[in-house]
């Protein structure tokens, strides 16, 4: 009797000890291969002046009025910093350029001048904006800005989540690559692949309930 009981005891102990071994065994799989996984990389500091960042050269066939601002820099998103939100972009508008009206649907945005001179019409307002004035754009609201002043005005666009970079890129190239008109199809894939809407202005100048002279 004793030697069955010693024998019912090592085979559960043996049972026992499989069961823990194959458990650690499943434990270590995962660990090694999240070992093996490479951490993503951290967000970099920057400190950028005017000029730095990413020149690009807007492509003709874009929207109407596009055209009248040629280039612009793209300064913070995730290729510039390896930013995990925010897409920061600048440009000049001459006198008489205009962005032309469009409306995001993932991100709000906010418009900071330097120079006076800006007419901008956002939602349901219109007005000339100011020096250092700056202008709330939330989602899924029509916006546009023309130049009615005599001197250029520099802009910054600062977007809460990225997505338009990648309308600004597919519509663009950098300085010195050829300037390869746009198919109605390449723009039609980038406005979806940036979260944007251009106006159609087949439909009329302005877009329903935005105010106009």
């Amino acid at each position: 009797m004793p030697f069955r009981t010693l024998s019912v005891f090592f085979a559960l102990t043996s049972a026992t000890l499989g069961v823990l071994l194959v458990r650690a065994q499943n434990t270590q799989a995962p660990q090694s291969t999240a070992a093996s996984t490479p951490s993503p990389s951290p967000p970099i500091s920057l400190i950028l002046q005017e000029d730095d960042g990413e020149h690009r050269l807007r492509r003709p066939g874009g929207p109407a009025g596009s055209a009248s601002v040629p280039g612009f820099i793209i300064k913070i998103d995730k290729q510039n910093g390896n930013a995990e939100d925010f897409y920061v972009g600048y440009e000049i508008l001459n006198p008489g350029a205009m962005i032309p009206f469009h409306k995001h649907h993932n991100s709000e945005e906010v418009v900071i001048f330097e120079e006076g001179g800006a007419t901008v019409t956002v939602g349901d307002k219109r007005a000339v904006a100011g020096p250092h004035s700056i202008v709330f754009i939330p989602r899924e609201t029509w916006v546009g800005i023309t130049n009615t002043g005599d001197k250029p005005i520099r802009g910054y666009y600062l977007f809460s989540r990225q997505g338009f970079e990648n309308f600004l890129r597919a519509r663009s190239v950098r300085p010195g690559e050829p300037l390869t008109p746009l198919t109605p199809e390449e723009v039609r894939r980038a406005a979806e692949d940036g979260h944007v809407i251009p106006w159609d202005t087949s439909k009329g100048p302005y877009p329903p309930g935005v105010p106009h002279p």
